[in-house]
């Protein structure tokens, strides 16, 4: 693999130390140049297989044909209108989808969200409502999120 910089993974961690709070963690020294299916390659170089993929969220790999033509015809219609301000189809019909797989004889209804920690304060306020009990357990060493709700919820440091 080519390189199209100079910059090491240390010089660009020193540039990471002095730019970015040490709040946001930081699991490797190697900066990724390129990602490919299940590898990597990092600023310097050298390859490697992503074990990681974006903490299990890259489950199609790096680059997948498929997902990049997708997107390439999706941004010829439109970005980014967030769906509770102007709604657009491809929403509905995906929430049909998955509402078809789910298990069980009654209605479905799915709500798309951004982050995990969006998604589990989404699941404990509609939880809530629904059984109007207000407690909520969670497990010891288990991670939830970064926002006040899943950090109360994140039973480790």
């Amino acid at each position: 693999m080519q390189r199209e910089s100079q910059a090491t993974n240390a010089m660009l961690m020193a540039r990471r130390q002095a730019a970015i709070p040490r709040g946001v963690g930081h699991s490797h020294q190697i900066f990724i140049a390129k990602g490919e299916n299940a590898e990597i390659w990092d600023v310097e170089g050298r390859r490697y297989i992503d074990f990681a993929g974006g903490i299990a969220v890259l489950n199609t790999g790096h680059r997948n044909p498929a997902v990049i033509e997708a997107v390439k015809a999706q941004l010829d219609q439109y970005t980014h209108t967030c769906f509770q301000v102007l709604a657009y189809e491809p929403y509905v019909e995906l929430a049909e989808r998955l509402n078809a797989k789910a298990p069980g004889d009654f209605a479905k209804k799915t709500l798309f969200l951004t982050t995990g920690a969006e998604a589990v304060e989404n699941t404990i306020k509609i939880a809530r409502a629904h059984t109007g009990r207000s407690g909520v357990i969670a497990f010891t060493g288990g991670y939830h999120g970064r926002t006040m709700m899943t950090l109360g919820l994140t039973g480790k440091v």
